[in-house]
Parts: structure tokens; C-alpha cells; sequence
């Protein structure tokens, strides 16, 4: 799984056209399918589909399809598997990743007296209008072209593309369903947990994934599963990397990966203190074993 759009940053097919840490306007382009491809979206997502398709599948088992000439506008916080399907050879998207900072700024505009977190939609999906298509290709062809790449029109152009789709709604279901991604949404711990401990995750990333503060979290952990979350990560982590080396052969790193460990050599050390021997070493032995029976 990789974490967006940090792990786009050193992507050969994606160009940074403006950037400021994780805040980030990005053109990728395709010209064969990637499939199955895990992520967790660590920023606020609004993707305009220029050429091609993406299937997502959400965590909780929503399939969206993006087509051409499309936008979708997801939370940060979102687990999902992702299908990039190039059309006539050709895949392209234009990628905007913003935090609550520049959503709080364009709320202090709105017109809108009250928002309000009630019944609003887990994303947004529109389809692109004149305007949209042609803000979407003046930022490739002006700022990527000409390598333009002055971090303070960043946040300008990304309060004009909130603007542009807030003409594209009424201004109370937009400025609710911005309000509302400033907010978390609570999960079951126990079911969340279950399900994606062999994640690529922080303590602080299940926390803000399951609607808590990193407090509260720890606290509704405990009261749970009676063992810290670290302690039960690791043990549901040694748990599975045991039982996929009993059932199949693998390379430490694909191993690593499988059970949620983005550092090798941090897996080699837990793996090692666990069972006594590092990855390596049983796996050499497993395979010894198996050559004498």
C-alpha cells in the first residue's frame, strides 16, 4: 500500500506543477494499466479525470468509477484499491491534495449562515463543465510547460478550483460536504483494527482513521483489546508474517510488505526479537526442514 500523494512525489509518470510539502496540484500519465494498486489518501483529493478511467474500491466497499471528463472529490483517510485504465492509450489525470486549512479559508467566504455534518455524501463526483476542462489545462500548459513553479499560486488555484465546483452545487450542499471532511468520522475500533492492521500505518493514522483523537483512541484500544496498540500490532503483525512463511515462500521484503512494514529493517529487528531468529534465517531453516521430510 502506499501513502498519497507522498509516495507520487518520485513517480516517473507523475509532474509536480505546484508544490508546498504534501499540499500539492499533480498531472499523472498513463500509457498502460496499473491495477490493484493499495492507498491511503493522507491529504483531501480533488482529481479531474482527463483521458481514461479509475475504478476505486473503497474500505467500505464502494466502488466508484471516474471517467473521462469526470471529478471526484474524496476525504483524506480513505483505504482504497485503485484501477487505472488508460483509454486509446492514453491515461491522464490532474490531482489536487489540500489540507483543512484551505478549506476552513474558503468557508470564511461562503455565504452560507449555518453548516451542518448531517446526511452528507462520503464523496462528490461532477462532471466537467467548460470551465473546469479549460482551468485543468491552462495549470498544464501554463505552469508545467513553462516550469512555473512559484509555491504561492498553490493555494490560489486551489480555492479557485473549490470555487469553480461550488458553482457546480448549491452552496449548502457544498459548504456542508466541505464541513463535514473537517471532521471525523467515527469506526468501530475492533472491526477497523481486524481488518487493517497490516497496513502501512502510524498509531496516529488508525486513531484519525477511526474518528478519535490519538487520546481517545488509545484509551477506546485499551478498554477493548486490555494491551496497548502498539503491543497488539506487533503481535498481530509476527502473527502473520508466521503463518504466511508456513504456507508459502516469500523474500523477506515481500513479507515485510504483507504484514504492514514499510522499514525492512525495522521488521528484520521486531521479526528477530519475536522468534529468535531473523526472517532470513527462517526461512533458510524452513527450507532445510522441508528438503529432509
Amino acid at each position: 500500500m502506499i501513502l498519497i500523494p507522498q509516495r507520487l512525489f518520485e513517480n516517473k509518470n507523475v509532474n509536480i506543477i505546484l508544490r508546498d510539502g504534501n499540499v500539492c496540484i499533480l498531472s499523472k500519465e498513463l500509457t498502460e494499466s496499473v491495477v490493484n494498486r493499495k492507498g491511503y489518501i493522507s491529504n483531501h483529493l480533488v482529481s479531474i479525470q482527463l483521458s481514461g478511467e479509475q475504478h476505486i474500491h473503497t474500505y467500505d466497499d464502494k466502488l466508484i468509477k471516474v471517467k473521462p471528463n469526470e471529478v471526484l472529490f474524496i476525504p483524506r483517510g480513505m483505504y482504497h484499491v485503485s484501477d487505472l485504465i488508460p483509454e486509446e492509450d492514453t491515461f491522464q489525470n490532474l490531482l489536487f491534495y489540500f489540507d483543512d486549512s484551505l478549506i476552513q479559508e474558503f468557508l470564511s467566504t461562503s455565504r452560507v449562515p449555518k453548516v451542518s455534518s448531517k446526511s452528507v455524501p462520503d464523496y462528490l463526483k461532477f462532471g466537467v463543465v467548460p470551465p473546469i476542462r479549460i482551468f485543468a489545462e491552462s495549470l498544464i500548459n501554463i505552469y508545467q510547460t513553462n516550469h512555473l513553479r512559484n509555491k504561492n499560486f498553490l493555494n490560489l488555484k486551489i480555492l479557485e478550483l473549490l470555487y469553480l465546483l461550488n458553482g457546480l452545487a448549491t452552496e449548502q450542499q457544498f459548504a456542508n460536504f466541505l464541513f463535514r471532511l473537517t471532521l471525523p468520522k467515527k469506526r468501530n475500533i475492533k472491526t477497523f483494527m481486524e481488518k487493517n492492521f497490516d497496513k502501512p500505518l502510524k498509531i496516529e493514522d488508525y486513531a484519525y482513521l477511526t474518528g478519535r483523537s490519538l487520546s481517545t483512541f488509545r484509551r477506546d484500544f485499551k478498554s477493548y483489546y486490555d494491551i496497548t496498540p502498539q503491543k497488539w500490532l506487533k503481535e498481530k503483525r509476527m502473527d502473520k508474517a508466521m503463518a504466511i512463511l508456513m504456507e508459502k515462500e516469500v523474500s523477506v521484503t515481500e513479507l515485510a510488505y504483507e504484514v504492514g512494514y514499510d522499514n525492512i529493517s525495522y521488521f528484520i529487528k521486531e521479526f528477530n526479537n519475536k522468534f529468535g531468529q531473523t526472517p532470513k534465517q527462517y526461512i533458510l531453516s524452513l527450507h532445510r526442514n522441508r528438503l529432509e521430510n
